[in-house]
């Protein structure tokens, strides 16, 4: 497989920093941070992403070449002109609640109460409590949202929105915190360092607005600068609440005992830009199995895309290897609900 020219310069700044025992260089037509061969050799195995300098041959792009290299100058030109087209996530790669409130998880609701917003009567006193607006993942919980034909830039500022349902009340912000993780393949993650005390850095801590999403200068909301953590390009985002830090320490600056957790309202990509291709952010099946972790006696069903139930059935706990073979190709939502906890996998076959 033919990996991309390097230019002169850029190998320069590459063989410098790896000289210095470096991970990363700077680009200097784009800005860019760029890994070093010593941070793919340090991860172990090519990640299939076609990046520039990896050491293993592309062994794990195994198809993708050629659309990797697309994707990357589709990037390259966009960014370094500056035309950004802004848009709301549109996908979930998966989700799993953690304990307490559930509102907007079912399929009734979700994912679409996800992928519109922020509601415009949302206000620093006024929180989002409607399940057709909001999805709250829980104590503990964890969502994964992404973007089908477009990819988050590194631009100038912020980068992206996360809104929640976080307000004022009685002088102080009722929040509940996430944990921010980003990643453009899906395997490998980079996390926004946060402040336990402050929260400064968490999701879930600055109230919306109302106003415009698209503007980071009055929508309210949490924003992320991809700059911080030197990250360039990015597709999926990673969401874990970590309310758990105020509700279990009594002495915290924002503690509340009647914290349930994260609720989700939308992520909008301020700079985002279309990609070469629309890649799915699901879990592809090649063969018609799934397999399913269930660490107790569970129910599992499967929904459509309409939320429409098209199976559903005891499972004792333990590895099931289920089958989707009977279901008609296409999206799918595999879910397994052990009655306090509520699992959602959604497949593409």
């Amino acid at each position: 497989m033919i990996q991309p020219q390097i230019s002169e310069e850029c190998q320069r700044l590459h063989d410098a920093a790896v000289a210095e025992l470096k991970e990363t260089y700077v680009d200097p037509t784009t800005g860019y941070t760029v890994l070093t061969r010593l941070a793919h050799e340090r991860r172990g195995d090519c990640c299939g992403s076609g990046c520039r300098h990896c050491p293993f041959g592309w062994k794990n792009v195994i198809g993708k070449g050629l659309l990797s290299v697309i994707i990357m100058l589709t990037v390259l030109t966009f960014a370094t002109n500056a035309q950004y087209y802004p848009q709301r996530c549109d996908s979930v790669v998966r989700l799993t609640p953690g304990v307490g409130q559930s509102t907007g998880q079912g399929p009734i609701f979700f994912p679409t109460n996800i992928f519109t917003g922020p509601a415009p009567l949302a206000s620093d006193t006024v929180p989002l409590t409607e399940p057709r607006d909001v999805c709250s993942i829980g104590l503990g919980g964890t969502i994964v949202v992404g973007f089908r034909s477009a990819v988050i830039v590194d631009g100038p500022g912020a980068d992206f929105t996360i809104f929640e349902n976080a307000f004022r009340f009685l002088g102080r912000i009722y929040a509940e915190p996430a944990m921010v993780e980003v990643s453009y393949d899906g395997v490998m993650w980079k996390a926004f360092p946060f402040d336990s005390l402050t929260l400064r850095g968490c999701a879930g801590i600055t109230p919306t607005t109302g106003f415009n999403p698209f503007d980071a200068t009055v929508s309210g909301g949490d924003t992320f600068d991809l700059a911080t953590i030197g990250v360039d390009t990015v597709r999926w985002i990673r969401i874990t609440d970590v309310t758990s830090i105020i509700r279990n320490d009594p002495s915290h600056p924002f503690y509340d005992p009647t914290l349930s957790g994260f609720d989700l309202d939308v992520v909008v990509g301020l700079h985002a830009i279309p990609a070469a291709f629309t890649q799915s952010l699901t879990d592809v099946v090649q063969s018609s199995l799934v397999r399913v972790d269930a660490p107790r006696a569970s129910t599992l069903s499967v929904f459509d895309i309409q939320g429409t139930v098209l199976y559903s059935s005891s499972v004792p706990p333990g590895v099931i290897m289920f089958d989707l073979a009977p279901f008609t190709s296409g999206a799918l939502f595999v879910v397994i609900d052990d009655g306090a906890q509520r699992s959602t996998l959604k497949v593409l076959r």
